[in-house]
């Protein structure tokens, strides 16, 4: 079992390179890709549900106090009338469900934890698309459909999200020899 100091420092690194990979940008769009995603996926595999989703929750807490932590250096409460607030929550979702998956089966197979990562790819894609649908037809008024939404929020991003899936599926075996990974608490 991981002491609660190590776990709490793997937790700020995971912040950390939460908020470092939101500098790697490909804008396409309303959301531009970044790679967050991969880091996320990873932070929840690596720490475990909760203490993914913390640090998840903190990289959230920071950009909303304003400082200049979400992709591109932005910052501020500002960002929830933004496209991409949606995805930045399906962050925490997606940490807690890729670990707490994680935390239920002993094997740790490139099988186990790929499906651990796109129940959490589908997390930010879920929140996403319905903040996204908020977002056109609520929050700026232009009636936008279900079709355009998935052409502007989902389907560019499915090869760079295949990419990121792999590469955070061959970073986490990695750490796991190094590691041990998190196991699910009796009474959690």
């Amino acid at each position: 079992m991981a002491t609660p100091l190590s776990q709490l420092t793997t937790a700020a690194l995971m912040t950390a390179l939460t908020v470092i990979s939101g500098y790697i940008i490909l804008p396409i769009g309303p959301v531009p890709i970044t790679m967050q995603t991969c880091i996320v996926l990873i932070s929840g595999a690596v720490l475990g549900g909760r203490w993914g989703a913390l640090s998840q929750l903190v990289y959230l807490g920071m950009g909303l106090i304003g400082l200049p932590v979400f992709a591109g250096g932005r910052g501020g409460v500002g960002i929830v009338l933004s496209p991409t607030f949606g995805y930045i929550i399906g962050f925490i979702f997606a940490a807690l469900i890729t670990g707490r998956y994680l935390e239920r089966y002993s094997d740790r197979s490139v099988r186990r934890i790929t499906t651990a990562m796109l129940l959490g790819q589908v997390a930010i894609w879920s929140c996403g698309l319905l903040y996204l649908t908020l977002y056109f037809n609520i929050i700026i008024d232009k009636s936008t459909s279900w079709y355009s939404i998935l052409t502007i929020g989902w389907l560019p991003f499915l090869p760079f999200d295949a990419v990121k899936i792999a590469l955070a599926v061959s970073v986490t075996l990695s750490v796991y020899r190094y590691v041990r990974p998190p196991r699910s608490e009796p009474n959690q």
